[in-house]
């Protein structure tokens, strides 16, 4: 059971690093996304924006799978 919880705390600790790089990805392509579109316009700036939302959502999904597995920790830690 120790195994268990020590691979849940890991891939708790994993989907909080994958969620901090794509925050920081997101906001290096939304900076892209500005310069592209109001300093250096450029036609690309739409798509520039399709893939920081993508990006944004994929890090919210992140978010919400290490919710549930910090629940689900919660809930066999308290059924011991």
């Amino acid at each position: 059971m120790k195994h268990h919880k020590e691979k849940l705390a890991l891939k708790l600790q994993d989907f909080r690093r994958f969620t901090a790089t794509l925050f920081i990805l997101a906001i290096y392509l939304y900076m892209g996304t500005i310069i592209n579109t109001y300093i250096d316009y450029s036609p690309n700036g739409k798509g520039l924006a399709l893939l920081t939302m993508a990006v944004t959502v994929a890090a919210g999904l992140f978010i919400i799978q290490s919710h549930r597995l910090k629940i689900k920790m919660s809930e066999d830690e308290g059924s011991e």
